[in-house]
């Protein structure tokens, strides 16, 4: 089947699309939807080098109001002008009661299907299967109270997995972020053909959050 990755450069997104490529589907794109004000936590400048890196090409969208709407021409558009099948989505559980299945909505009535590798696992597997699969992904965006500055740049270890385990029995902080808790990018991972590599970064504050902005981003051939 011919699919288009729902892509935000993220450890849920690269998983599931790396799970879809085990499962032989043909992910023809990666699709990024860029908001009026694109979230600082998925850099678009490391989303590109991802696709670079893929060797997949880069599909985005824009998307503006109403997005309910934006979103279905988008994909339909794909399903005509590509012949993509299907979505591949990295959403692990319902977001709250108002989104609901976004992405499931949305493809209502297009005859697109919707392909959620990652849908319902349990948290800290998903957390884990990073590990075993070889992924390299880093911490770009951390919340107060849980983390302070110096996680920024982290990578997703043995070690910061332990302590996600930790924060999150201590303060019931979801061990996947999925409640905004953090974000990350992924810069190397199986499927990929290059390497990201992130030389410099300034850090920014906005609100509780602190955000990694990227100064210095290169590629190198594995």
């Amino acid at each position: 089947m011919k699919v288009a990755a729902l892509w935000t450069g993220g450890k849920d997104s690269s998983l599931a699309c790396y799970k879809a490529l085990k499962e032989k589907f043909d992910v023809a794109f990666v699709m990024t939807f860029i908001w009026d004000q694109p979230p600082p936590s998925h850099p678009l400048p490391m989303i590109k080098l991802q696709s670079e890196a893929l060797q997949i090409p880069f599909y985005w969208q824009r998307a503006s109001p109403p997005y309910f709407e934006d979103y279905k021409q988008a994909i339909l558009e794909l399903k005509e002008d590509y012949g993509i099948e299907g979505v591949v989505t990295g959403d692990i559980s319902r977001v709250d009661s108002f989104h609901g299945n976004w992405i499931d909505d949305v493809c209502k009535g297009t005859g697109i299907e919707v392909i959620k590798p990652l849908w319902e696992l349990e948290r800290l597997r998903i957390v884990k299967d990073l590990l075993r699969s070889g992924f390299k992904v880093i911490f770009t965006c951390v919340k107060k109270p849980w983390f302070n500055e110096d996680w920024l740049g982290r990578e997703v270890d043995a070690q910061t997995v332990k302590e996600l385990e930790g924060l999150s029995k201590e303060t019931g902080m979801d061990i996947c972020g999925e409640n905004g808790e953090y974000h990350t990018m992924t810069v190397d991972a199986p499927f990929y053909k290059k390497t990201i590599n992130v030389s410099k970064f300034e850090t920014k504050k906005i609100n509780n959050s602190y955000i990694m902005k990227p100064v210095d981003l290169s590629l190198t051939q594995k």
